[in-house]
């Protein structure tokens, strides 16, 4: 008897050793030590794909079915660069022998053209800006926004589930108007529990750009602008501000539940010649703030007088990453439906009513920093109410007050969309491309 349950016991064992090898060999036979153009790493194992379809071999520069790069994925703490002109990969961070990295291709999507705009229901939206008389005729080009409830334009970036706002024109750092994808981290800061609530500004009067006891609306001196592209964008701990002016220590490294910062390769996708505008603006419609945002009223008294811009050129205490919020006109343009030629024409202040806000998928039942100042007083900006409406921070919220902080950030021209549907379940890939010639 004993002997039946020894043999038994042998028997299930090596069934399951035998099970377990051949998953793991399974595994590893998706590699191979196929030799990527010019990088001949032979400790590095590639394997191919197109959605669930795995290839022999990387498929080709201009090959018959169109497919492009898409994204890769290695293991090791390695990832994926990409060069379109030597159709090859270059993989950073390399640290360990037998690193593993999938690549995966797909076909070019392009707002616009592969995505088409959609006349009333969720979906991306034409905007015109012809019939704005302070604007000159280089912002006039046609913008696609996604707008409605819940449109399909997630999209995976940073390893988490961002938003695209649209394909939207942006004035760079050399003063052209060019078009960039735009988006959104689809959950603020420290995700959907705690949307991550922080103070604009706290300086005193007198500090910086300071000159009241209620903080700055100057975005290029704040200290909002200097967490998101300081210490959230290296991915570090520092100091941030809740409402006070003594300096809290927030943590972006990501260590146990902890949020997380920016990655390497979503850095290396953050447009940093792209101009922010920081036109002043009272409650008006969507837009007609499109108009105000980037004109150049700005609050001024006396020797004060706030930036039109943010840049390379106009950023304070070097902290030009890229990192800003949306503008009350991105939010204005979300709303679509059946009710957003009304919502239109209507002030942002007025987005609570007609179902405006709940047809709006920037809506988020909370209260919102957005970029704009206002013009009256310097310790104002608009926000976003969590009810919808669209109001200046009067009385108990000056830009001293907690508000949730969602960053935003354009991506570079080279960065395509390259797959996914933009579905939660199946949101779209960006890739960078980088045409320059790689040495390694």
């Amino acid at each position: 008897m004993k002997i039946r349950k020894i043999v038994t016991l042998v028997t299930i064992s090596l069934i399951i050793l035998v099970s377990i090898s051949f998953l793991l060999c399974k595994t590893y036979i998706n590699f191979n030590k196929y030799q990527v153009n010019y990088y001949d790493k032979s400790n590095t194992n590639f394997a191919f794909y197109n959605g669930e379809q795995q290839f022999k071999e990387m498929p080709e520069k201009n090959n018959l079915d169109g497919l492009i790069f898409s994204y890769g994925e290695c293991d090791n703490g390695a990832y994926v660069e990409w060069n379109s002109e030597q159709w090859a990969p270059l993989i950073k961070n390399l640290k360990k022998s037998e690193t593993k990295c999938s690549l995966h291709f797909g076909k070019l999507i392009e707002l616009g053209k592969d995505i088409l705009p959609v006349e009333n229901g969720d979906g991306l939206y034409a905007v015109t800006h012809d019939n704005l008389e302070e604007l000159s005729s280089e912002w006039n080009k046609t913008e696609y926004r996604f707008a409605g409830v819940n449109p399909n334009n997630y999209v995976r970036f940073n390893n988490e589930i961002w938003r695209i706002i649209g394909l939207v024109n942006v004035k760079m750092e050399n003063g052209n108007i060019e078009q960039r994808i735009k988006i959104i981290r689809q959950d603020g800061i420290e995700g959907q529990k705690d949307f991550g609530e922080y103070s604009w500004d706290t300086k005193d009067v007198g500090i910086g750009s300071s000159d009241n006891i209620y903080g700055s609306n100057d975005w290029t001196d704040s200290q909002l602008k200097d967490m998101l592209n300081g210490i959230y964008y290296e991915s570090s701990i520092g100091d941030c501000y809740k409402g006070n002016r003594i300096a809290l220590q927030c943590d972006f490294t990501g260590n146990g539940n902890l949020p997380k910062g920016l990655n390497e390769l979503a850095k290396s996708m953050i447009d940093k010649d792209a101009t922010w505008n920081l036109g002043a603006c009272q409650i008006t419609t969507a837009n007609q703030y499109y108009e105000k945002e980037r004109e150049t009223k700005v609050y001024s008294n006396g020797d004060i007088t706030r930036p039109t811009e943010w840049s390379k050129t106009t950023d304070v205490g070097n902290k030009h990453n890229g990192v800003g919020l949306m503008y009350p006109s991105d939010y204005g343009y979300a709303v679509g439906g059946e009710v957003r030629n009304n919502c239109l024409t209507k002030n942002l202040d007025n987005y609570n009513d007609d179902n405006c806000s709940i047809n709006n998928w920037l809506f988020k039942n909370t209260n919102q920093w957005l970029l704009s100042p206002y013009y009256g007083y310097p310790f104002l900006v608009n926000s976003v109410y969590s009810d919808g409406h669209v109001a200046i921070n009067y009385g108990s919220r000056s830009v001293v007050s907690i508000v949730n902080a969602s960053p935003v950030v354009y991506l570079k021209s080279n960065v395509q969309i390259t797959g996914g549907t933009g579905e939660l379940n199946s949101p779209f890939i960006v890739t960078l491309s980088l045409p320059e010639h790689l040495h390694i």
